[in-house]
């Protein structure tokens, strides 16, 4: 991994907005009905409690519960804040990939993905790379097939008998030189 990727830090917390916040929804929304659920509960077995025992402590009770609502709600916010933060370590490596993608769907097999050190789905970053390694030597042994290939072709050419007639040879020489032309352009686009 390069240095200047190591020392590299996103400016932008929300780097993948939407996806960023729909993890937040769905982490927002089962923390809030776990806490209605909990909460419910906390309060259905205090109220008999205090019903039952003292009816009197009926208003403090009332307090403690405003309290308790006023706590979630301040849990809930910073929740919410931690959960944006928190998606940032794998929305920025996911819009990474989506960038080097696109990089090397022009053809560029030199391109690497690198993420940051310490972000998540770094085993990710090293199965893309390989991958692109893979697909890059197989294009360098397609072109060296080529470069043998159209080194054929010209010692054919080359070898083309004196006795041939003058149109048999123009003729072969044609269809050889466009044979060498395809082959050459099989793997142009790719950089390697």
């Amino acid at each position: 991994m390069s240095e200047d990727t190591q020392k590299f830090q996103r400016r932008t917390v929300l780097v993948k907005r939407t996806l960023q916040l729909k993890y937040a929804a769905v982490v927002f929304a089962a923390v809030l009905f776990t806490g209605i659920i909990v909460g419910a509960d906390i309060y259905y077995t205090m109220v008999r409690f205090v019903q039952e025992v003292d009816p009197g402590m009926m208003p403090m009770l009332a307090q403690v519960i405003r309290m308790g609502a006023v706590k979630l709600i301040i849990f809930l916010g910073i929740m919410g804040l931690v959960t944006l933060f928190v998606s940032h370590r794998w929305a920025g490596p996911i819009y990474r990939f989506e960038r080097s993608a696109q990089v090397v769907s022009t053809g560029d097999l030199t391109h690497r993905v690198s993420l940051r050190t310490g972000d998540d789905l770094m085993e990710l970053q090293d199965e893309i790379n390989a991958m692109i390694a893979s697909l890059q030597r197989m294009v360098q042994k397609d072109r060296s097939l080529v470069d043998h290939l159209t080194a054929s072709i010209d010692r054919a050419i080359q070898d083309l008998p004196e006795s041939a007639s003058r149109e048999d040879v123009e003729r072969l020489r044609k269809n050889l030189d466009s044979v060498r032309t395809e082959i050459r352009h099989l793997t142009r686009a790719f950089t390697i």
